[in-house]
């Protein structure tokens, strides 16, 4: 059976760091009859824990230190956690290098883009906490079939700005946000809203399929 490791978030309560994953990535997994296992940061050997996996699930979070795409952080990414960033890197290059597939979802696919060469903007407005009507542009490509216009979900202040090589860009907002992306070569697939929420749409389900597929076909 197809194993799927799923990148953690960090919380603190009372000075205690404590690791964790949302359930409801990992219901769109195991209802697809895959077992999945959650990463922790700070692994003395990280790699061999990767090995074992077949595919990769990259959750939404906090901010990505700006220095990996070669800017500083002026105050505008926020909750900064380093030993996540380290993780997702690791996970996202090791992912690419052994062609396994990967799904990044909010800081997931803007980690993705990051970790393969690409850019972010530190700071968008209007963006955050709409948990619905934020209708989205997509693009006719071989790997999603959208409809033409989608209504999803938005909870992120950061979005990509120069997208990585290799990535086609197949949805996006009026004011010209990457929504989502695929690799053109690559089973990875970045989603900025967060399908996982809105569990019986449509879209959620093209999306989880094609992550299927590809892990069925590795």
């Amino acid at each position: 059976m197809k194993l799927i490791g799923i990148s953690p978030r960090l919380l603190y309560e009372n000075g205690v760091e404590k690791q964790f994953l949302n359930t409801r990535y990992a219901k769109q997994l195991t209802s697809r009859g895959f077992n999945t296992i959650m990463i922790l940061t700070n692994n003395p050997n990280v790699e061999e824990i990767l090995n074992l996996c077949d595919a990769f699930l990259i959750t939404g979070g906090s901010d990505i230190e700006p220095a990996y795409y070669n800017e500083k952080n002026e105050g505008q990414s926020k909750k900064v956690y380093p030993d996540l960033d380290v993780l997702d890197k690791a996970i996202v290059e090791h992912a690419f290098k052994n062609q396994k597939p990967i799904l990044g979802i909010c800081r997931g696919h803007q980690a993705i883009n990051i970790f393969l060469g690409g850019s972010l903007y530190q700071h968008i407005d209007n963006h955050e906490d709409l948990a619905k009507d934020h209708m989205v542009q997509t693009t006719k490509n071989d790997f999603l079939a959208f409809k033409e216009t989608i209504n999803v979900n938005s909870y992120h202040h950061q979005a990509v700005k120069e997208l990585a090589p290799g990535l086609e860009l197949i949805a996006s907002y009026s004011d010209g946000t990457v929504e989502a992306f695929v690799h053109k070569t690559l089973p990875i697939i970045g989603i900025q809203w967060h399908p996982e929420i809105l569990a019986d749409s449509e879209e959620t389900k093209l999306i989880f399929d094609l992550f299927k597929k590809y892990i069925e076909e590795k």
